[in-house]
């Protein structure tokens, strides 16, 4: 059996011949669904409708030199390296992280919430106007500074407020750049 101590589990490999062995008629025309859905939606987003993978069975004695060659090119994966989390679990950690914080004690209004997230552009454009790098990141004390740190406290504003609203920004991103992607050029003839 191959060494598999910090692999990342990023793929669900599913044999056709225990598909075709194991599920009734009813849980193949599921999978179908799933699998379509899923298609569209990788269109959607840009991608190729299907991935082609190369499967290698951990008990294939040639597995740990696959194994060595994936690490030597950097899609192994790390067990010190938290896994990556999703926009929705990233707005839920925002928004108890601002209610362990005290910031939820009294109710905040829409309008404030929206003023807030203002405030973190603004906080970024004073940054630009006083001569720092796009990419600089700076410090008081131990407190990050700098266009990067206030757009990220942008991004944490907004999935704050969702957290807080029920808000699925996930899906409302992804729902978006698909229509955005089916726009003209310059849509609107605006100049900005």
């Amino acid at each position: 059996m191959a060494k598999l101590d910090g692999m990342d589990l990023n793929y669900t490999v599913l044999k056709i011949e225990d598909l075709n062995k194991y599920l009734t008629p009813d849980m193949y025309v599921g999978l179908i669904a799933i699998e379509s859905c899923i298609m569209r939606g990788r269109t959607r987003d840009g991608k190729s409708p299907a991935n082609t993978y190369i499967v290698v069975n951990t008990d294939e004695l040639y597995a740990d030199q696959v194994i060595d060659i994936l690490r030597a090119n950097g899609h192994w994966g790390d067990s010190a390296v938290q896994p990556k989390k999703s926009i929705t679990q990233l707005c839920h950690d925002a928004h108890h992280n601002a209610i362990d914080k005290g910031w939820y004690e009294e109710p905040r209004t829409f309008g404030e919430m929206i003023a807030l997230m203002h405030s973190e552009l603004s906080e970024a454009l004073e940054d630009h106007r006083d001569g720092r790098d796009f990419r600089e990141i700076y410090y008081e004390g131990e407190k990050p500074c700098g266009i990067p740190i206030e757009l990220a406290d942008t991004v944490i504003r907004i999935f704050d407020t969702c957290g807080y609203l029920g808000i699925d920004l996930e899906a409302a991103i992804r729902e978006k750049m698909a229509y955005n992607a089916t726009r003209p050029q310059r849509h609107g003839g605006k100049k900005l």
